[in-house]
């Protein structure tokens, strides 16, 4: 009634049209009651070669109208290969469905024939599967992108028969790993773990299933973003390395025992038990002993660990993991350095011949229990325990020249007197012990459809002690009386840091793509160190031996250079978080507030201080992102956060265990400002980020130098001018057994310090510009009998400082071919071949090439193969070289670490599977 008497009130022409509308609406409640709505659900999985099968997330399944094909609804398969679409059937009409999948060709079904129930699994492979009259047939692509996941094929990149993991990964393009630092990438984004089938595998220590797992167990990789299982309130990327293991080797016991033994000293021991699920329970244990990967010259190295990791889920209420990895390594070295260091007048270049032993202990374990109660309740506690030991000694010559020398193997003797600034003779013994607890709980409940609650608690408890001996005796050419010093000192560093937190957010859905987050975080840290020095000079003995501390030490107790200090920070942190997700846009934005208090007592010498600082940081962060119905998807990033300086450069001491070598603090130093733009873009094929990054206040160092006598001085300030951009495109093209990619990479930097000298007040402005390219090629012929791979990289790297307009510039040219081949069925044959060329500045000519040959074969023995005979020998040519270039802002440098000419190694492997 309400409705007519409006109606009434329109005159004219808009009465006219109002009632037109309100006709053809009736009209058409007739038709919309004679439709229905129609569900079809079921799932799409791909059959590899060696009979596994693997869920293929995100393929697309459209409905569409005949005879226009018109398109009538349409949706993806989440992760595990399911999908479930409905949609509205028109009375006489009749409907296709369309299966669509990257790389492989579109197939077609008449919805009559599927009838409105579900499907049985839709099995995608090479060869074509027919199953409820639906066919698919294609080659899956080696890598995929699908939305923010990547998916590698790992069956495609071949591996010799007993190879593992990080060998597998350094032949997949976009994956960097750093064997040095142990740090993984993909595309220049840092993965922080590895998980087996979705689940925790040796919790985030990716050095062990990189350097242990069989490549051969691993049929996909996925690459993608997790919300962080430790982590509440997460604000920052947690890229993961998802394992898929081959569905041949799920549900049994994997055992294996191995042998080797060979020239210089080389031996390898290893046993391994593994058991999968395909649901994620898994349970492995490792024992290691080697020093086949340790190249320098010392024959003592030996790597030793001991690991365990399980999960298991029990009934679906309760889950677990848990993981222990202790390790016992030597790993000795002897190297040469060259610096040439930045000054106002002149620069300063050096030369340095030092030995380091180092002897490692460490034990790391985690255990973790979840309970779900029900479906809208979950608990997780988590506890960690680390305890690390370190044993140091080294032996450092050194000599400091005001004269440029060229070659890093100069003859010492030979250099006049006159270009010598000082020369230098240090030895310490470094032992340090780190103990860490800590334990962790999680709440998480839905409320409702449209609200969830979480809340955690945190406590962690850090123990360490440092105690360093030392001895230096200097020579000093340049002063008026051809002066020595000689320095004896001991410095004992203990510290005990506690920190606490506790977090709780509440999510709220709005729509079902559009979700509002409220976070408040509360942090507290407490840390104790202390820096206590002794001058062993005190107690004038010319026997002092550097391995001995005296009994009486403490008589030699400096108060004027040891310090003790407490501090104590409060943290509140308030956070927003909105989110915003369609098929094709998303968006997400964070805002971050977080007013701090930090209490600092500390007692230097006679001096005192009591200072409370009251700060705040900010942290904001905005994505937009679109993507299109094909395989096109573009975002933009931009990242913005306040950080303040640590404890450690903010206490007013001064470090002079190396007396030429001086470290200070400062209590003064401000908070620094962070801001990050970049991009990514992704198209069939081809993938680009690129990353720009300028930081306001950023903390650097001023450097004051004594010319005459090569004393250096480093004061951390606060200054402006840091900034850099880098930029990664990738293209990969698979054809038949045929594979191609191209790896772009330019990276910008500009850093600042402060450098001056003695003689003079102030301090100029060091500024090092520095410019990079890396391109490397990579083709791959994969037939069924092995793999053959060629590649081709360039390096270029230059870097210019203000200062004496210093211009130094590297290139490095590299091809290699690498391949393997099985041959009657049970012989295989494996090889690597490169070839590195150097030029540029100051490169001695005894580094300008590098050809490493590598060769291996295998001999597979019994009937089912379970026993592997090998040989190995490494660096045929006896040419590698451990060889590396690099720049700062005070300098430029270059060291060479001696390495073992060459190896062979004989092992012998049995593998043997346990059916439970």
């Amino acid at each position: 009634m309400i409705l007519l008497r409006n109606l009434y009130l329109y005159k004219g022409q808009n009465m006219r049209i109002l009632i037109v509308i309100l006709i053809i609406y009736l009209a058409n409640v007739p038709i919309y009651a004679q439709n229905s709505r129609s569900t079809i659900s079921g799932h799409i999985f791909t059959i590899e070669k060696d009979g596994g099968k693997l869920p293929l997330p995100y393929s697309t399944i459209s409905i569409l109208q005949l005879p226009d094909s018109l398109f009538i609804a349409g949706t993806a398969t989440n992760e595990q290969g399911a999908f479930k679409i409905t949609y509205t059937r028109l009375k006489n009409s009749l409907y296709l469905l369309k299966a669509s999948y990257t790389g492989m060709p579109s197939q077609y079904h008449t919805t009559e024939q599927i009838k409105s129930s579900a499907i049985d699994t839709i099995f995608l492979d090479n060869n074509g599967i027919i199953l409820n009259e639906i066919v698919i047939t294609a080659k899956q692509p080696d890598i995929q992108e699908k939305q923010d996941t990547t998916i590698i094929n790992a069956t495609a990149f071949k591996t010799p028969q007993n190879a593992y993991l990080h060998e597998l990964i350094k032949r997949i393009p976009g994956i960097n790993y750093d064997e040095r630092s142990g740090k993984l990438s993909y595309n220049g984004k840092a993965i922080q773990a590895i998980e087996l089938n979705g689940k925790p595998f040796f919790n985030r220590d990716t050095k062990v299933a990189l350097d242990n797992l069989p490549a051969k167990f691993i049929s996909k990789i996925r690459i993608y973003n997790k919300e962080d299982s430790k982590k509440l309130n997460q604000n920052t990327p947690y890229y993961i390395l998802d394992l898929q293991t081959k569905e041949e080797f799920n549900g049994s016991f994997l055992n294996s025992v191995m042998a080797g033994y060979g020239t210089r000293k080389k031996q390898s021991l290893e046993g391994q038990s593994n058991y999968f699920e395909k649901d994620g329970d898994n349970i492995s244990l490792i024992l290691n002993r080697s020093n086949k990967e340790l190249n320098t010259l010392y024959g003592k190295n030996m790597a030793n660990s001991l690991g365990l990791n399980f999960y298991k889920n029990m009934g679906g209420k309760f889950d677990m993991s848990g993981n222990i990895h202790y390790t016992k390594n030597t790993n000795n070295s002897l190297s040469n350095i060259y610096r040439e260091e930045y000054l106002p007048k002149g620069n300063l270049y050096s030369f340095s011949t030092t030995f380091n032993e180092n002897n490692n202990q460490a034990l790391n374990s985690s255990f973790y229990v979840g309970w779900k109660p029900n479906t809208k309740t979950s608990l997780v506690i988590d506890f960690g325990y680390t305890n690390n030991r370190t044993d140091n000694n080294s032996e450092d010559e050194n000599l400091i020249l005001n004269h440029f020398t060229d070659s890093i193997q100069t003859d010492w003797n030979t250099i006049p007197d006159r270009y010598k600034v000082n020369s230098n003779r240090y030895e310490s013994r470094n032992k340090s012990w780190n103990k860490e607890y800590q334990w962790l709980g999680i709440w998480k409940q839905d409320i409702d459809k449209r609200w969830k609650a979480n809340a955690s608690i945190q406590y962690i408890q850090r123990q360490n002690k440092n105690k360093n001996l030392s001895q230096s005796a200097i020579h000093y050419y340049q002063n008026a009386n051809d002066s020595l010093s000689d320095s004896n000192q001991y410095t004992l560093s203990p510290g005990d840091n506690t920190e606490m937190n506790a977090s709780i957010n509440l999510i709220q859905t709005v729509k079902k793509d559009f979700i509002l987050k409220y976070a408040y975080d509360y942090h507290f840290k407490k840390e104790q160190t202390m820096r206590n020095i002794y001058d062993l000079m005190y107690f004038d003995d010319p026997s002092f031996d550097i391995n001995k501390l005296p009994a009486d030490y403490q008589k030699g107790y400096v108060d004027s250079l040891s310090n003790n200090s407490h501090s104590k920070t409060n943290t509140h942190k308030i956070e927003f978080n909105l989110s915003y997700q369609t098929q094709r846009w998303r968006m997400y934005a964070q805002l971050t507030y977080s007013p701090l208090q930090r209490n600092i007592k500390q007692k230097t010498g006679e001096t005192r201080t009591d200072t409370t600082i009251y700060s705040s940081d900010i942290k904001s962060s905005l994505s937009v992102g679109w993507r299109s119905k094909k395989d096109f998807a573009f975002t933009v990033f931009y990242d913005g956060n306040t950080a303040q300086p640590p404890l450690s450069i903010l206490l007013p001491v001064r470090n002079t265990n190396n007396p030429l070598y001086v470290i200070q603090g400062n209590p003064n130093l401000k908070r620094k400002f962070i801001h990050s733009i970049a991009i990514s873009m992704r198209i069939t094929g081809l993938s680009l980020y690129t990353d720009y990054k300028f930081i306001s206040n950023d903390i650097t160092q001023k450097i004051t130098y004594n010319p005459q006598t090569g004393y250096r001085e480093t004061y951390p300030i606060n200054i402006n001018g840091n900034n850099s951009l880098t930029s990664t495109l990738q293209w990969n093209k698979t054809t038949g057994d045929f594979s191609f990619n191209i790896n772009e990479n330019i990276s910008y930097n500009n850093r600042i310090s402060l450098i001056g000298s003695k003689d003079k007040t102030g301090a100029d402005r060091s500024k090092t510009r520095e410019f990079g390219i890396v391109n490397k090629f990579q083709t791959a012929y994969r037939p069924d009998w092995g793999s053959i791979e060629l590649t081709g990289e360039y390096f270029f790297k230059q870097s210019q400082n203000s200062l004496q307009q210093t211009n130094v510039f590297s290139r490095d040219y590299k091809v290699g071919i690498t391949g393997h081949a099985d041959l009657f069925k049970n012989f295989q044959i494996n090889s690597d071949f490169s070839y590195t060329y150097r030029n540029g500045t100051v490169i001695d000519q005894n580094y300008n090439s590098e050809i490493l040959w590598n060769f291996g074969v295998t001999l597979l023995l019994f009937k089912n193969k379970s026993a592997e005979l090998s040989f190995y020998w490494a660096d045929i040519l006896k040419q590698r070289k451990d060889y590396m270039r690099n720049v700062t802002t005070d300098s430029f440098y270059e060291y060479h670490i001696q390495q073992i000419p060459g190896y062979m190694l004989f092992s012998l492997k049995y593998n043997f599977n346990i059916q439970p």
